[in-house]
């Protein structure tokens, strides 16, 4: 009898799952891990790209790095051996490096999205406000905080008490930081709102060259504040299971429920952290520095017998006939 209710309340995975699981974390990885270092070599190398919004891009880059190198591979560890026990270390260090992840994505989509507010609202007073100095000691502020936070789930040791670990976690990395963006974003899309109206009136007028240079600007400013939100619209959705699993694991009386379920944070997380390898494509979709560079990067790694055709722009490797020694010269 006691047997069979520890089968029942275990979190315990089959065979075929566990293999599923341990094959899509790898493919999710993959993508992160390469997505996100183009767009780390694509910052570093392209000039037009070394602003504030773009270093903040960069934070969020590299927290999205560590989950294709660190954590992706942890939960593929933790499907193949099923470890699922709360109190398990491997357990215990996936999710303090899933809090400090967390933490570190949430307030880094949180400080573009008030760069971005300052650049579309505040368009002559941007630079003064938002400097190079602020915006790197912004970002060292969150990975250093991120830790600690990340920190604090090696002192839970009763599996009972995570729901409510998880619940001030969705408080902190959740309400907080989206409430900055709301914010952000409520005066961004005002501020459109306007600057259109007043583009239309400039366009019905005769329009000098600075003022259509401020309304290109104004137009880059808007476009980037957009392609940002479509990152944190897609950040939420991936999210939403895991949110929903958190809020199932506090409701819930049944214990043994509680423990059933831990086999749903395998999915979660699988879909969660799969955010991490789409904004990059967001930003070759939606920026073209980003797209120039990453066709530049692509250029240096195919090897030389190899070219880049980029004609309607797309991208592929075409084999080119071995050069002669003599030509090489």
């Amino acid at each position: 009898m006691q047997s069979n209710l520890t089968t029942i309340c275990s979190g315990e995975l089959n065979y075929p799952t566990s293999i599923i699981l341990a094959f899509l974390h790898t493919i999710s990885g993959m993508f992160s891990v390469g997505g996100n270092l183009f767009v780390l070599v694509a910052i570093f190398q392209t000039p037009s790209l070394h602003t504030t919004s773009n270093y903040f891009i960069a934070s969020l880059a590299v927290a999205d790095l560590s989950v294709g190198l660190i954590i992706n591979p942890l939960w593929v560890t933790k499907s193949v051996l099923n470890i699922w026990e709360n109190s398990h270390f491997l357990t215990m260090f996936t999710e303090f490096m899933s809090m400090q992840t967390l933490f570190t994505t949430t307030y880094s989509l949180a400080f573009v999205s008030y760069d971005r507010y300052l650049a579309v609202t505040s368009v002559f007073r941007y630079l003064h406000l938002m400097t190079i100095k602020r915006c790197v000691l912004s970002i060292a502020l969150v990975w250093v905080l991120s830790f600690g936070f990340g920190a604090v789930r090696f002192a839970v040791i009763n599996p009972l008490m995570l729901p409510y670990l998880w619940t001030v976690v969705a408080v902190i990395c959740y309400t907080i930081p989206f409430t900055i963006i709301a914010y952000s974003y409520y005066f961004i899309f005002k501020e459109a709102r306007r600057q259109r109206r007043q583009i239309e009136a400039v366009e019905n007028s005769i329009s000098t060259r600075e003022t259509s240079e401020t309304i290109r600007s104004e137009t880059k400013n808007r476009k980037a504040a957009y392609t940002i939100g479509i990152v944190i619209g897609l950040y939420l959705l991936f999210a939403f299971p895991s949110m929903v699993i958190t809020a199932i694991q506090l409701i819930t009386s049944d214990n043994c429920l509680k423990v059933r379920i831990i086999r749903m944070w395998f999915w979660g997380a699988l879909v969660s952290f799969a955010s991490s390898a789409c904004n990059p494509w967001v930003y070759a979709a939606r920026i073209t520095e980003y797209r120039q560079a990453f066709k530049s990067i692509l250029s240096y790694i195919c090897p030389f017998k190899f070219s880049i055709a980029t004609r309607n722009n797309k991208i592929k490797c075409l084999t080119i006939p071995k050069a002669k020694d003599n030509e090489m010269g």
